[in-house]
């Protein structure tokens, strides 16, 4: 990774933003080494994931391997109870 990856930082954050604002990717992940990162996604088939993927700044920097996935689970965040004064 050079400086040029590096500058995309930003404008990827951005991208995955509005993606799963769109409720698209539905989760995004980075390891500690910062060399792998998963990215869950609600698609109808490898070629709408691909769409989506190829919007991405950093994509000509990575290699993409796609997973169909039987069921994604996870704890839903709950947020504490708002108390109106």
């Amino acid at each position: 990774m050079d400086i040029d990856f590096y500058k995309l930082i930003p404008k990827q954050r951005a991208v995955v933003n509005d993606w799963m604002e769109k409720r698209v990717i539905v989760s995004y992940s980075l390891d500690m080494e910062r060399q792998n990162v998963w990215v869950f996604m609600a698609a109808k088939s490898e070629q709408e994931v691909m769409d989506v993927l190829s919007t991405f700044p950093i994509i000509q920097f990575v290699k993409v391997n796609i997973h169909e996935l039987a069921f994604h689970d996870s704890a839903q965040v709950v947020l504490p109870e708002l108390i109106m004064n």
